[in-house]
């Protein structure tokens, strides 16, 4: 009888002394909650989505091949099908497109994809018919991480 109130009572201390090390251990830190993290998709959708948005009648066929090198999939093939109906029209009627990204937000974030909002002003020229108009718009931008670098996946007008 001792014997088992013995192993019982090491038992009952052991799963105590387990307990307390668990709810003692800080929890990990998410990654959507590094502020590091956070800047650099920002930072990377800021940079890239302003590039990929603007263009002028000069802009050729090596631009936008430079330009695609941040998208991959869909979002790669969408935007180069896109761009040589818009340079059509550019080169034709002397269009210029220059966006701006207001603002940017983290929607969502982990180790290898993100999601980030993007607000866009965008300011369009044309010295063909000789008009300008401008408008802003949100743009949700998919993001994945390979080999250690981001890429768009999915440009998504909101």
């Amino acid at each position: 009888m001792v014997a088992v109130l013995a192993v019982g009572s090491v038992a009952a201390l052991g799963l105590g002394l387990w307990q307390m090390s668990e709810k003692n251990r800080p929890a990990p830190v998410l990654v959507a909650d590094q502020a590091a993290a956070r800047d650099e998709v920002t930072q990377f959708v800021s940079d890239n989505l302003e590039k990929l948005l603007s263009y002028t009648p000069r802009t050729d066929d090596t631009d936008i091949a430079d330009l695609a090198s941040v998208l991959s999939g869909k979002a790669a093939d969408t935007y180069r099908d896109d761009m040589r109906t818009k340079l059509s029209v550019a080169r034709t009627n002397g269009v210029t497109q220059t966006s701006t990204i207001r603002q940017t937000a983290v929607e969502s974030l982990t180790d290898d994809t993100a999601a980030v909002l993007a607000f866009v002003d965008q300011t369009v020229a044309s010295t063909g018919n000789q008009t300008r108009s401008q408008s802003g718009y949100a743009m949700r931008v998919g993001l994945r991480k390979s080999g250690g670098a981001w890429t768009i996946e999915a440009l998504e007008p909101l």
